[in-house]
């Protein structure tokens, strides 16, 4: 998984750096472009300013602080002929010269003015000068803001990866619990119906109910599964009485643990899907018998804004930083401990599906030894809702 985030990081950072490259790139270009044109304006500008026939040292300083160019070279050149005029190119020109021996890069502009050539030179040095610092500033920037992308880059990168490397353990737990969950159920049901074939007949109706227990356990996986893995889960709307809800499970689970219930005198009518909300609070009741309860206590309560369910077990409890994790899919609280009782992690994910489709919400409390407690809030029936019902 390293691999993949270095990956990811180089590839992220070759992209940015090509992208910073090419618009520094661009940048450059422009200004260069920029400030050769403006040069060449303000030498336009000098020589528009230039009178052959009354020209001075004191003109040239003037128009030099004028227009900023710096050193300005001007020559006055009168030709003897036409033939020598046409000789002589007008418009910009960039030659090297050697200036007190050192090689300079020349920007000269020629134009004809009453007579005379009027020859407009400066040194393209000293404007290369500030191109380079403006270049040297713009590098610098553009060296801070790649590595500052390149930071937040990087934690974007790690937090996807991170989400990515939770997905894979996931999948992981999910291969290796689904295997081992099928395995047991399909080998009890080989070795059953093996025996049934070596035995008499007699010894059939228990070898098929064991079969049938198997088979509606591999059955349960699949629906929860299915459940899980559907795109869009619809629900039917349809009145609820949560005390009536409870009093269904209190049968159907009575034998295997003690309950005690506490309803008050009120009503606890919602709106929901009576099926899914018992497969709901099956599965935490379940999970109370799973891990080690013998007594469950379910209370119900009511305010002008909710209903609150309540259900409490004496179970071995979740530690408690274990406990943002319980609704995950496919999480088990200790995989060491829990080797030996069935199921894969997809209950409470269930739970929590299923309670959010109906806009219900969850809490937890736990200590280690000491039992869980579910905390349901449902919202009340709307006067709306009531008047559509």
């Amino acid at each position: 998984m390293n691999n993949l985030r270095n990956e990811l990081f180089y590839k992220f950072a070759l992209t940015v750096f090509l992208i910073i490259a090419f618009f520094e790139g661009a940048l450059m270009f422009a200004l260069v472009k920029s400030f050769d044109t403006h040069l060449k304006d303000k030498l336009a500008l000098v020589a528009a300013e230039i009178n052959p026939t009354h020209f001075n040292k004191e003109a040239l300083v003037d128009i030099q602080h004028k227009y900023k160019v710096f050193p300005l070279f001007v020559r006055l050149i009168k030709p003897m002929n036409k033939q020598q005029l046409k000789n002589i190119k007008l418009g910009y020109k960039i030659q090297k010269i050697r200036i007190n021996g050192v090689r300079e890069k020349v920007l000269s502009y020629s134009v004809e003015k009453n007579g005379y050539i009027v020859q407009i030179a400066t040194l393209y040095s000293t404007n290369d000068d500030r191109i380079n610092i403006i270049k040297t500033i713009s590098i610098l920037i553009s060296f801070v803001i790649y590595l500052i992308i390149l930071m937040i880059g990087y934690k974007f990168i790690d937090t996807i990866a991170k989400q990515i490397e939770m997905s894979f353990a996931k999948l992981k737990r999910f291969n290796s619990n689904v295997s081992h969950e099928l395995k047991t159920p399909l080998a009890i049901m080989k070795s059953e119906i093996e025996v049934a074939l070596m035995n008499n007949t007699k010894d059939c109706e228990k070898t098929l109910k064991s079969m049938l227990q198997e088979i509606n356990y591999i059955n349960d996986i699949t629906e929860k599964l299915l459940f899980l893995t559907k795109e869009t889960k619809k629900i039917k709307l349809e009145d609820v009485d949560l005390e009536e809800l409870i009093l269904e499970l209190f049968e159907k689970y009575a034998e295997k643990i003690e309950f005690e219930l506490d309803f008050g005198d009120e009503e606890y009518d919602i709106k929901g899907d009576k099926t899914l909300l018992k497969m709901a609070l099956s599965n935490i009741i379940e999970n109370s018998i799973k891990y080690g309860a013998n007594k469950i206590v379910i209370k119900l309560e009511k305010n002008k804004h909710k209903i609150i369910l309540t259900i409490k077990d004496n179970g071995i409890g979740i530690p408690k930083e274990k406990l943002p994790f319980i609704f995950d899919e496919f999480y088990r609280v200790d995989e060491s401990h829990n080797k030996k009782i069935k199921g894969f992690g997809l209950g409470l994910s269930i739970v929590k599906n299923i309670l959010t489709l109906h806009k219900a919400k969850i809490k937890v409390n736990s200590d280690e030894g000491k039992g869980v407690e579910f905390i349901i809030e449902f919202p009340l029936i709307t006067h709306q809702e009531k008047k559509s019902a």
